[in-house]
């Protein structure tokens, strides 16, 4: 399940060719990416590409899935940083 991501933090490993990042999510857990061995460099660049550059940003640590949310088409185009509230 995708949850909110406060921050990230990551490590590559470049006698492997293999990274990690930690998702620290909104309900202050921090937890660090899967597969044990890390993500390729492929996957790497992808993921740190919109955790940079989208808002807000959701993962699934478990899966190294990162998700954006609802943003507007275009280059000026900028997301209000944060999910609408939810539903009670």
């Amino acid at each position: 399940m995708a949850r909110f991501i406060e921050t990230y933090q990551v490590a590559w490993n470049s006698s492997i060719g293999r990274g990690h990042f930690w998702f620290v999510y909104n309900d202050g857990t921090r937890h660090r990416t899967e597969p044990v061995w890390g993500v390729d460099a492929n996957s790497f660049r992808i993921l740190i590409d919109i955790l940079r550059n989208e808002r807000p940003v959701f993962g699934d640590h478990t899966t190294a899935t990162v998700v954006t949310w609802e943003e507007e088409v275009g280059e000026e185009a900028s997301g209000t940083g944060r999910p609408p509230p939810e539903e009670s």
